[in-house]
């Protein structure tokens, strides 16, 4: 067994170079590209969508999906944090364009009140009907897709402002980077200097920044906030460095209107040009990735490696400057990256390479290096292997092999495309599940809902005989075909079967015993044991998902339900589900929240979200168990 590193998958649009690349907030494998002919100088722009897909001999390839034509080069993209096929694209003559994946051709509104190129486009992940954009004439303007003009103007500049980002923890902080070498920081709720009754933010734009940096003597061409420190950001440009600062170090100039400061934690030193790009990991607090124009995208951690390196990995395929890179949102460790040579590539951490398959274990890597608790691991395709700890196995090497699912791109907000914590801690707990107190019974029958890969299901089916495991999940083509190919990959179709469902519905299928009736006294049968995990983080399906609950369990006072879910679905969520339990035919006989690496426990508390941070919130599961009143 070799370790090594996979190819990257990759794209090509000939023709067009690519400016930037962002993943869907909403789907797990969705792409956009923004591009320009003739490298943005001259020319048309088109915007390309893109999937991450299985290609031959179970590789992952990327498609493009669809494609729209733009009169000049488009220079950003970002997509809607409202409506899941909607996204807004910035241009080179100075226009917005909002488009939905869902119509062709044309988009569906534009806005023309920048006098130069817009070169970024900022969609608010909090006030998630605004978005903002900055432009070569210096300002930065404030939208919302409904309005036909924009809320706000900031005179941010003197010159070009290459990025302008909302920050991730305050809905009124926007941060912009310059020609002229300074970082800025604007507070919506502070008054500008614009004021009186015939001013106004479309003709008089307001200009008063809370803090300005002095970053660098020469163009700054990128920034981002840290997503887990609220006022730490990172800066990028033409010095070749990467720098982090920490907004909080500020010296008051008096009598100027604006505080000067801001504390640089660190250099990053490596790129041998320009540094275009830079962005945090949606995943680590100390992760980041940068793109440059010396034609390699870089992964940086700002705890040095015990070699003392910041530099975890170079990423080099690229034969023209690397524009943009973009992290996804959902795999972590997964990240795009796209160039002036046309060319997208998605890349991961190491893998195992074993049999033609790849394991994604970056994660694990992670968690070793780091005080990290992934909440998801693996990615689309891709084969996760999990080592059977049970005292019930005999052979200590036994494993079970998953390929990660996917699904069709309408259901990609299903998050089907991980193995998530959650289903790990059941299968590391089986224990827990109490399946001993039913031995009065010839067999017990579990079923498990919203399975994914259905680690738990097909772990049970091989230690325990004297279960029938249905395991289900939403009626997706692709995703039952990969569940039902990891329960026969295993070896326990005998005793597994997989029934494709909606919550809410006829459960007749599910009832039905099937070939296994054959060697069971009845045709069809409720469940003694119901398991799901991490399935409570839409509360719109809280009462659908009670409803088959209702209908599935076995009218039987020792039958029980265990619903595990991360502390990631949220406390106020999960305790929205355990009022909604309480309306209904069951009691909750326990919740105890329970450390994923450890053997803490504690009772549950919804209080605790109000003290408790993301890190730490990454170490505990919830597990419930429910029965009949």
């Amino acid at each position: 067994m070799n370790i090594s590193r996979p190819p990257p998958a990759g794209l090509q649009t000939p023709g067009f170079a690519h400016y930037s690349v962002a993943w869907s907030p909403f789907h797990t494998s969705r792409i956009a590209l923004a591009s320009a002919a003739n490298f943005g100088l001259v020319g048309n722009g088109r915007l390309h969508l893109a999937s991450v897909n299985p290609a031959l001999g179970g590789a992952v390839g990327l498609n493009l999906d669809k494609q729209y034509e733009t009169q000049d080069a488009l220079y950003d993209v970002a997509w809607s944090e409202l409506h899941e096929n909607q996204l807004v694209t910035g241009s080179g003559d100075g226009s917005i364009k909002l488009w939905d994946v869902m119509l062709n051709d044309y988009p569906i509104r534009a806005w023309q009140e920048h006098s130069r190129e817009v070169f970024s486009v900022d969609w608010s992940n909090i006030q998630k009907d605004t978005f903002v954009s900055s432009s070569w004439d210096g300002n930065v303007k404030l939208w919302t897709p409904e309005r036909p003009r924009s809320v706000t103007t900031l005179h941010a500049h003197l010159s070009c402002v290459y990025q302008a980002l909302f920050s991730p923890h305050q809905p009124d902080l926007i941060a912009t980077c310059s020609t002229d070498g300074t970082l800025k920081i604007f507070d919506l709720r502070s008054p500008g200097y614009v004021s009186g009754p015939t001013a106004n933010s479309f003709t008089h734009p307001l200009s008063a920044a809370v803090l300005t940096i002095p970053a660098s003597g020469t163009e700054i061409l990128s920034l981002d906030w840290n997503k887990y420190r609220p006022f730490i950001l990172a800066s990028a440009g033409v010095d070749k460095m990467v720098k982090v600062w920490d907004c909080r170090m500020i010296q008051s100039t008096s009598p100027a209107p604006q505080a000067v400061g801001g504390n640089c934690e660190i250099q990053l030193l490596g790129h041998e040009y320009a540094v275009r790009k830079v962005q945090w990991s949606p995943h680590r607090p100390d992760v980041l990735a940068t793109a440059s124009y010396d034609m390699t995208c870089r992964i940086w951690t700002t705890n040095p490696t015990s070699g003392g390196s910041h530099i975890l990995h170079i990423h080099d395929p690229h034969t023209e400057f690397v524009a943009g890179c973009s992290w996804s949102l959902y795999d972590e460790g997964v990240l795009a990256s796209c160039g002036w040579d046309g060319r997208l590539n998605t890349m991961s951490g190491p893998v195992i390479s074993h049999q033609d398959e790849s394991e994604d274990i970056l994660s694990s890597s992670l968690e070793t290096l780091y005080d990290y608790t992934p909440i998801t691991y693996s990615a689309a395709h891709l084969l996760f292997t999990y080592p059977i700890k049970s005292p019930l196995t005999s052979q200590s090497s036994s494993v079970i092999t998953l390929q990660t699912p996917d699904t069709q791109p309408a259901n990609w907000s299903l998050h089907a495309s991980s193995i998530w914590v959650s289903s790990l801690f059941i299968a590391d707990h089986l224990e827990d599940l109490q399946l001993d107190d039913h031995t009065d019974r010839e067999t017990i029958n579990i079923l498990e809902l919203g399975a994914g890969a259905g680690l738990p299901s097909i772990l049970i089916s091989k230690l325990y005989p004297n279960t029938f495991v249905t395991v289900s999940d939403y009626p997706d083509e692709k995703l039952i075909r990969t569940l039902s190919d990891n329960v026969h990959r295993n070896g326990v179709s005998k005793q597994c079967r997989v029934v494709p469902y909606a919550w809410g519905t006829d459960i007749a299928h599910l009832r039905s015993m099937g070939a296994y009736a054959q060697r069971s006294n009845q045709a069809e049968s409720l469940f003694d044991v119901i398991i799901a995990a991490d399935t409570l983080w839409n509360p719109e399906l809280h009462e659908v998902f009670l409803d088959t609950l209702c209908m599935c369990l076995k009218s039987s006072p020792d039958a029980s339900i265990h619903l595990v879910a991360g502390l990631h679905t949220g406390r106020y969520t999960i305790q929205a589900f355990q009022d909604a339990v309480k309306s209904r035919c069951f009691v909750i006989e326990s919740a105890i929240e329970k450390e994923v690496r450890g053997a803490g426990q504690r009772l549950w508390d919804v209080t605790r979200a109000e003290t408790e941070d993301e890190q730490e919130r990454r170490r505990w599961v919830v597990w419930m168990t429910l029965k009949w009143k």
